[in-house]
């Protein structure tokens, strides 16, 4: 028998890891600059490795709700901005650098160098980027039953964050890449299905003892619990340029998980997604991988199917009450406005269909965020009087 214990945290509190790609501002290209990066800043918490060393990986504090999350996460980036600057480097993020072409350099920590000894050739290639969002739970058993509830849930958010159509100088023809990369590998995609926290803990200690996994964060399923955390952690997006597209992201799952729970002690009636056959879910998965949000989403057994646009709606409005209680209307309202405006995926085609470059690709994903960085002091300098 397994025996885990799952820290509870705060109801529904939220944390937030972002994964950026360090770049050369002239040429654009990936920089290993991760070690120099740690070395100026090692007492920063929130500015962490990741698995190949042009990446960075930022981490928020523990939030009580969005517009908390989103200040704290502008305030990282703007550190992380200056201090790679002072390093000759910029950032930018998406799920894959358009036209990086050379293999990955692996941080040289003994947890990545064991990663790269399994992975092997793999490892070379492990050039993606991820959006993740930790959504508080107050027990183990809740985390695994909001689990099972959230699962059919996931091909949406994956077309909803697709930012990954190019990989090695070329077009994909997939909306997210990334996703269709780390499905080759052994502990990433879909996760499995548990009755309750024994049960989990049950499975980790039978994979544990076959060598499957050392610890949790072996496991790199796209929705997985944290027990050291407390946490739900959702794993299944991309990266986002922007800022305002990870917070409604984040406000879209937060107000979902609420709904879910709400749902599950019948406090809430409305429009499900209900769990599919493995067979479906993995269609699901690459409809959503290679179409985004043109994709159909097959919705029950007998193979009806509706596009993930339709299904978005229909679950904006089911969440109208809830999300208007926890104060994230207005983001999931311009979600919602980006359905039609373009998801990154889309923005990042358009720039290569004008000018044929991918390095104005790039440049486009840089300037993104740095715009939205400068707009956001410019709105705090106007609230606080200083313009």
């Amino acid at each position: 028998m397994g025996d885990i214990t799952f820290k509870s945290s705060p109801e529904f509190s939220l944390g937030m890891e972002i994964e950026l790609q360090l770049l050369n501002p002239d040429t654009l290209q990936l920089v290993d600059g991760i070690l120099p990066l740690l070395a100026q800043a090692p007492e920063n918490s929130w500015i962490q490795p990741e698995f190949n060393q042009a990446m960075v990986e930022i981490a928020s504090q523990v939030c009580s709700n969005i517009p908390e999350l989103e200040a704290n996460i502008v305030a990282i980036l703007r550190d992380l901005k200056t201090r790679c600057q002072a390093l000759g480097m910029t950032i930018c993020a998406a799920g894959t650098h358009p036209f990086c072409d050379r293999f990955a350099s692996i941080t040289p920590i003994p947890r990545y160098l064991a990663q790269q000894n399994t992975s092997g050739y793999l490892a070379d290639l492990m050039m993606t980027c991820a959006l993740q969002l930790h959504v508080g739970m107050p027990s183990g058993d809740a985390a695994i039953d909001i689990m099972g509830r959230l699962k059919p849930y996931l091909p949406i958010l994956l077309a909803l964050s697709a930012s990954s159509p190019f990989w090695w100088g070329h077009d994909t023809s997939f909306a997210s890449f990334r996703q269709r990369f780390l499905s080759s590998m052994r502990t990433y995609g879909i996760c499995p299905t548990f009755k309750n926290w024994q049960d989990f803990a049950n499975f980790f200690a039978t994979a544990q003892h076959a060598g499957m996994f050392e610890i949790i964060r072996d496991i790199h399923w796209d929705l997985r619990p944290q027990p050291d955390f407390g946490t739900l952690e959702v794993r299944v997006m991309d990266a986002q340029p922007t800022i305002k597209e990870s917070m409604m992201l984040a406000a879209f799952i937060h107000s979902l998980i609420v709904y879910l729970h709400h749902h599950s002690q019948g406090q809430q009636t409305g429009f499900l997604l209900t769990p599919l056959p493995w067979l479906i879910e993995r269609e699901n998965y690459f409809r959503a991988s290679r179409w985004g949000l043109d994709a159909n989403y097959i919705e029950d057994e007998q193979g009806n199917s509706r596009p993930i646009r339709n299904i978005v709606k229909d679950i904006l409005n089911v969440l109208a009450e809830t999300a208007d209680t926890l104060g994230n209307s207005s983001y999931l309202f311009q979600l919602e406005k980006r359905l039609d405006q373009g998801a990154s995926y889309i923005r990042q085609r358009r720039v290569f269909e004008s000018t044929g470059s991918l390095k104005a690709v790039v440049a486009s994903l840089v300037s993104e965020l740095e715009a939205e960085l400068a707009s956001k002091s410019r709105q705090e300098a106007v609230a606080y009087g200083w313009l």
